[in-house]
């Protein structure tokens, strides 16, 4: 099934114009648009289609990354210059008055946004998710995937295949050989 997703993503990616070659963790809206709730995501160098689920769209939110956002439009009413973060479940997020209009925008990789005060918030840098070189078994049903933390962030990774992954002390994993 995941790989006749990945085949209709870049049957659509191709007769979009959109690039067939991508970096690991790059996204992108299905729709420029906003009314889609699809959205590409690059793994192992191939893009595959993925959902932001019910009641959310994808917005590149001004930068080049997508993101799924509730589809709850912020208040009405604004004076330019006032900023408001989207929201707890889009972390990276904010809106911007301009225009007497709000504004989708990201505060960009590895920040977030903070609300300061009434109407206004700032994209300070994002508390680590991880600890450096900590690694995690996931589980499931794939008993090969783990975890790696690379510079505050979780990486999702696997063993060889055939392998189990086992947790062991010290917060890594060994990848068990015809597990």
């Amino acid at each position: 099934m995941k790989s006749l997703l990945t085949l209709i993503a870049v049957l659509v990616l191709t007769a979009h114009g959109q690039q067939l070659s991508c970096r690991d963790g790059e996204r992108r809206c299905q729709a420029q648009d906003r009314t889609s709730p699809f959205y590409y995501r690059c793994a192992g160098g191939q893009w595959s289609l993925y959902t932001c689920g019910n009641g959310y769209t994808c917005t590149t939110g001004g930068g080049s990354n997508a993101a799924c956002v509730p589809n709850t439009a912020p208040p009405p009413v604004c004076t330019d210059g006032q900023r408001r973060c989207a929201g707890s479940g889009n972390p990276g997020l904010y809106y911007l008055c301009s225009g007497g209009a709000w504004h989708i925008y990201t505060c960009g990789s590895g920040f977030e946004c903070k609300q300061t005060a009434a109407l206004q918030a700032v994209c300070s840098p994002a508390a680590p998710q991880c600890r450096s070189g900590t690694q995690r078994c996931i589980g499931g049903s794939n008993p090969g995937l783990y975890n790696a933390c690379d510079n505050g962030r979780w990486q999702q990774k696997s063993c060889k295949p055939g392998d189990r992954c086992i947790n062991i002390p010290g917060d890594l994993i060994n990848c068990q050989v015809n597990g």
